[in-house]
């Protein structure tokens, strides 16, 4: 201690050594941390540094958030994404080339069925297809008489639609033109072939799908006697046909022709045929050696064969039923391996055979036309009914309009004295039906 009272110099710079010495541990302490956390801190810049993309600018996505360039689509699916396009497509492949095979198919079917009877209707009519080359012409008749056809097949046969096809014949005697309808399955559309297969095997009233061809032969009728040199094709008018039984019902309810006749059973023919007919003698008449045999050879291919004077849908007017024309129908399926040729032969020359024979004794024509006066009658009464309810109607329309025009010119209590009245008087009528009824 100092003199006057103070701390010792020595004592005092001791401490001040001690201080000097705690600051200097502080110091050191200190930057040694400073040192460490920046080569720290270097040491992690230079690892990000390494890690990072060689250019320093940003990567700028693209128009779908991503940073593939937008037309990089293959960068952005995968195919296990179109699985339900995969499909539809898929579908849509197999049903496109399932209808042009089966409508390819269809083509085929009908053109081939017209060729293998082209070399018969060759023989039988002058042209024979939707064409002018004509069967009659001297540079024809060597390829008709050895079977080829004559013209170009593409005008063979016209195709209506995918099922229905048409061909047509003309030019020859006793007939004015013979028209082949053939209606195949539906092989273009599965969908509908397997509807109508199930609808058919639940239902009895729809037929089964199948390849059918219906042949009709429109006759002269003495329609050709100014171009014939006077020849007359005429026979008289009547209806009657050979059915296959299995069919029977299914024709008799869907041609109004067919309807008039009865059905007749006959031992000279095969147990699954009968005979629909008007007259016995008819059916004598008609029911040759010949058409039996065809027959026979054809199968259960065939449907019916049908001679009409009347319309195929039941007419509802007498000028419908007076512009019906005589024809003859022949109806088979073509599916089936039959032979056809024999009764094709026979169905073609028919008409031949009609204005030769059809000319019946007078009782027969008398009860002929007796049914078809009759169905005249009916028509007739038809008419006169439905012009009746015509007039009726038009006379309760002209009442009706002198009426309001009556109550209009009426003020407000004159029109409903009148409307009391109107009550008042069908009340009256009303009491005496009941009274009458009684």
């Amino acid at each position: 201690m100092g003199i006057f009272g103070g701390k010792d110099s020595s004592s005092s710079s001791a401490s001040a050594i001690s201080s000097d010495a705690d600051f200097a541990d502080f110091a050191a302490s200190t930057v040694e941390s400073i040192v460490s956390a920046a080569t720290s801190v270097v040491a992690s810049a230079a690892s990000a540094a390494s890690d990072a993309p060689p250019t320093s600018l940003p990567v700028r996505p693209s128009i779908f958030g991503d940073e593939h360039p937008w037309y990089a689509f293959w960068l952005r699916v995968s195919p296990k994404d179109f699985i339900t396009e995969y499909f539809i497509i898929g579908f849509l492949t197999i049903m496109v080339s399932w209808h042009f095979v089966g409508v390819s198919v269809n083509r085929k079917i009908a053109k081939n069925w017209i060729l293998k009877n082209v070399p018969l209707l060759q023989r039988e009519y002058a042209r024979v297809g939707f064409q002018r080359t004509l069967t009659t012409t001297e540079e024809a008749k060597e390829d008709v008489a050895a079977g080829k056809f004559v013209g170009n097949q593409k005008d063979l046969i016209r195709e209506e639609s995918s099922q229905e096809f048409v061909h047509y014949t003309s030019g020859r005697m006793n007939v004015l033109s013979t028209v082949f309808n053939i209606k195949l399955k539906g092989r273009g559309n599965p969908f509908l072939w397997c509807f109508e297969i199930v609808t058919s095997f639940f239902m009895d009233t729809f037929a089964a799908p199948s390849d059918t061809v219906t042949i009709t032969t429109y006759t002269s009728d003495g329609a050709d006697a100014s171009k014939t040199g006077g020849h007359n094709s005429k026979y008289d008018g009547f209806v009657w046909g050979v059915v296959n039984k299995k069919a029977m019902a299914t024709h008799r309810s869907a041609r109004y022709d067919l309807s008039l006749t009865k059905t007749v059973d006959t031992p000279k023919l095969p147990s699954w045929l009968t005979v629909m007919t008007e007259s016995a003698e008819v059916t004598d008449i008609m029911l040759t050696k010949e058409l039996i045999a065809a027959l026979e050879k054809v199968g259960e291919g065939f449907q019916y064969l049908a001679v009409t004077d009347q319309p195929i849908d039941k007419p509802l007017s007498t000028a419908e039923f007076d512009t019906a024309k005589k024809r003859i129908v022949l109806h088979l399926n073509i599916e089936s391996n039959d032979d056809s040729a024999a009764l094709m032969e026979y169905f073609l020359r028919l008409p031949d055979f009609l204005v030769v024979n059809a000319h019946f004794r007078p009782e027969v024509a008398r009860k002929v036309r007796a049914t078809r006066e009759e169905e005249r009658r009916r028509l007739e009464r038809a008419e006169e009914d439905k012009k009746a309810e015509e007039r009726q109607t038009a006379k309760d329309e002209k009442k009706k309009q002198e009426r309001d025009a009556k109550l209009r010119s009426l003020s407000a209590e004159e029109q409903k004295k009148f409307l009391d009245k109107e009550k008042e008087k069908e009340l009256k009528k009303a009491a005496k039906k009941q009274v009458r009824r009684v």
